[in-house]
């Protein structure tokens, strides 16, 4: 959906384009789920299949085809207006693309689950997994414990954003820790000041960036273990595993004076522009949390992002102990629909540390550490990659989007919606999103 795909889109700019549909090459799919090394010389044109668009897209396309030529194969790309749809579309209807790119682990496994994907080698990912952050062969490995998708670029959610000149002038120093974070909150507010913005509105979507809150909140508290066992319903709402994430985001959001606008503004507040106030005079707010995108044109104000390294401060969400540093990620997992050596190449160099220079200029982040990161294209994104990213002590895919969708594109949305405007407790919110799991998902 477009929203969670622009919530994991990189400093660029995002849109969605049309659907280039269809079949591509005379030779038809071979779905297997064997995982037996492929034999034969292989397709002479390999399709890959993506959500993106943009900037991204025509990165993308200069990595690949720079390696495809290289092997003497033609890759067709083709790009999904509405990912869900069409993928199951092209599957459904027997003709699905070599290799897809996959924004959502849940949908990729429940296809593994059917036997139309091909895992990857112990080989590759034992390479791969040399140079990964901690974390994304885990988001790949799907209920049968084979690996079928690995990040081909990434999205970083875990940020604290603000503005460089206001953060000076009231003397304040970037909170490193959870305790931290409050007591600067609490120090902002007793000047007489407003700490936050905090924006939830995202028309049907409302909703959704809160859980980037929450999913941030119950990494830290929780810890990664149990992150896993929540986003599969095997750790309740209301758990004392996971309840202190929502304890700690009332302390911040319900908190007379913390917000900008009071409490039940922010469901009322856009997501792409609720983080303007930290650069009005004076400020409106001094801390901001959301996902890399929203130092891009439609985010923040175009003379903020006009100048952006000399204006905009960014720095990991806190930890709750210093120095453990976990990180809320999106990205594209690249997966393979057919068993044949060209497409699984293809799949391979995607995934691997070899791809993503122009992706990277591009300024969307490689998932790979050894990435240069004098590529990326300013300051700012070098610090997200080389402070945050780099530094994560373990990454994990957004949760919403590893639940089931009654849940995470549903209740998780819905009830802290009621939640803020006051029309439900805490506990009753918690109650109401654990009767919506289903009983069985994967």
């Amino acid at each position: 959906m477009i929203t969670r795909r622009a919530a994991g889109a990189a400093i660029a700019a995002a849109a969605v384009a049309g659907l280039a549909s269809g079949c591509l090459s005379s030779t038809p799919s071979t779905s297997s789920n064997n995982g037996a090394a492929a034999s034969g010389a292989g397709k002479s044109t390999v399709e890959v299949m993506y959500g993106f668009s943009n900037e991204q897209e025509t990165a993308f396309q200069k990595d690949v085809n720079k390696y495809a030529q290289s092997i003497g194969v033609t890759v067709k790309f083709t790009k999904a207006g509405s990912w869900d749809t069409e993928i199951n579309a092209r599957v459904s209807g027997g003709t699905p693309p070599d290799v897809g790119l996959f924004p959502q682990p849940g949908l990729m496994c429940d296809l593994a689950k059917q036997q139309k994907l091909i895992p990857y080698d112990d080989a590759t990912v034992s390479t791969d997994k040399e140079t990964l952050v901690n974390g994304f062969v885990d988001a790949g490995t799907c209920a049968d414990g084979k690996v079928y998708g690995l990040p081909s670029s990434v999205s970083v959610k875990s940020l604290l954003w603000y503005d460089q000149a206001a953060f000076k002038a009231g003397g304040y120093t970037v909170p490193t820790t959870l305790d931290e974070l409050t007591s600067l909150t609490d120090k902002i507010r007793g000047e007489g000041k407003t700490p936050w913005c905090i924006a939830a509105e995202s028309g049907q979507a409302t909703g959704w960036p809160i859980t980037d809150w929450i999913e941030d909140l119950v990494l830290r508290y929780a810890g990664p273990d149990n992150y896993d066992k929540w986003v599969k319903g095997e750790l309740k709402f209301n758990s004392p595993e996971i309840k202190p994430a929502f304890d700690y985001f009332q302390k911040i959001a319900f908190t007379d004076g913390n917000v900008r606008g009071g409490t039940k503004a922010i469901v009322a507040t856009n997501f792409q522009t609720g983080g303007n106030g930290l650069f009005t005079q004076p400020p409106g707010c001094y801390l901001f949390k959301q996902a890399t995108f929203i130092a891009a044109k439609g985010g923040f104000p175009d003379n903020v992002v006009a100048n952006l390294d000399k204006t905009v401060g960014v720095t990991a969400f806190p930890a709750k102990t210093a120095g453990d540093n976990p990180v809320e990620a999106g990205g594209d997992l690249a997966a393979a629909f057919n068993n044949d050596a060209n497409v699984l190449k293809i799949r391979n160099f995607i995934a691997s540390k070899d791809n993503g220079t122009e992706v990277g200029k591009a300024g969307y982040f490689s998932p790979h550490k050894t990435f240069d990161a004098s590529l990326y294209p300013n300051n700012t994104i070098r610090t997200i990659a080389t402070d945050v990213l780099y530094k994560a002590s373990v990454a994990r895919f957004d949760g919403s989007d590893l639940m089931p969708a009654k849940v995470g594109a549903g209740t998780f949305w819905t009830e802290p919606v009621k939640w803020i405007s006051g029309q439900e407790d805490e506990t009753t919110m918690l109650d109401n999103i654990d009767k919506s799991f289903p009983k069985t998902s994967s």
